[in-house]
């Protein structure tokens, strides 16, 4: 009896530490797509394509992982049997937009702040007569929305949104967190990629952000300074500029401090 138990403990402990997941990701032409982020929603672990568009990830089958990447739709997969001894094979489709780009020149730095903050400004005037004439932007995300929070919802509404059996299960499990905390980093990286896109990398070297570091100033400066968040959502980009002018020397000094023996 007490060798069925060791047993079934040890089978036990081995299904709880999961299995790798491996497999390949690709565009709907067939492109293999590198710096893909592959999260696991129960787990909240997270892996990322390499330069050949492959992953390796820990999971066990029924979970669900979920590949995303800026300027594609959100692709999920549950994972079976078959997938954790084959590879899987995940093809992830571009996001559609309803309007054509606009490709503006590129802005000649003069080294003057406010004068090349002026000439980065103008690539918000597009977005600004778009709003004016209302013209529908991009379609959003399609999202499942998570149960709402204490916090948000207060004690007697998040009591009864939990008479939904759905509601009440994805608290219990963990999945509105998970899902909470997914939407907050693809709103994240979406944020950073449309500052990147618009704001040359030359505009950041000359504010004294390496190269290198400029996504992760993008992001120290959305936490530290909530208002960029909502410039964003707007597509004010002077406001946004305007605001990354006082979070350039934060970081500066941030960085000044982790150099120093």
């Amino acid at each position: 009896m007490c060798r069925i138990v060791v047993l079934f403990l040890f089978c036990l402990s081995f299904n709880s530490f999961g299995q790798q997941v491996s497999g390949i990701v690709t565009d709907d032409e067939g492109n293999l797509l590198r710096a893909t982020m592959v999260f696991n929603m129960k787990t909240e672990q997270k892996s990322y394509t390499n330069s050949s568009g492959e992953f390796s990830i820990e999971a066990n089958v029924r979970d669900e992982l979920r590949f995303i990447r800026a300027g594609f739709e959100r692709t999920s997969r549950i994972v079976n049997q078959y997938d954790l001894s084959n590879q899987l094979k995940v093809v992830i489709i571009r996001s559609a937009e309803n309007i054509e780009e606009v490709k503006v020149p590129a802005v000649r730095l003069t080294g003057d702040l406010d004068k090349d903050t002026r000439n980065l400004a103008k690539l918000d005037k597009v977005a600004q007569l778009q709003r004016e004439v209302g013209v529908p932007g991009p379609p959003e995300k399609p999202r499942e929305t998570p149960p709402p929070t204490i916090e948000r919802a207060g004690v007697l509404r998040y009591a009864l949104s939990n008479l939904n059996f759905n509601n009440l299960y994805k608290n219990i499990s963990g999945d509105a967190r998970r899902m909470r905390t997914l939407y907050r980093y693809e709103d994240l990286q979406d944020h950073i990629s449309w500052l990147r896109e618009r704001i040359p990398d030359e505009y950041f070297i000359k504010m004294g952000i390496p190269e290198e570091k400029i996504s992760e100033f993008l992001q120290f400066s959305i936490g530290v300074q909530p208002e960029i968040t909502k410039g964003i959502e707007v597509k004010n980009l002077s406001k946004v500029l305007f605001l990354l002018e006082e979070t350039f020397p934060i970081y500066i000094d941030k960085m000044s401090m982790k150099a120093k023996p």
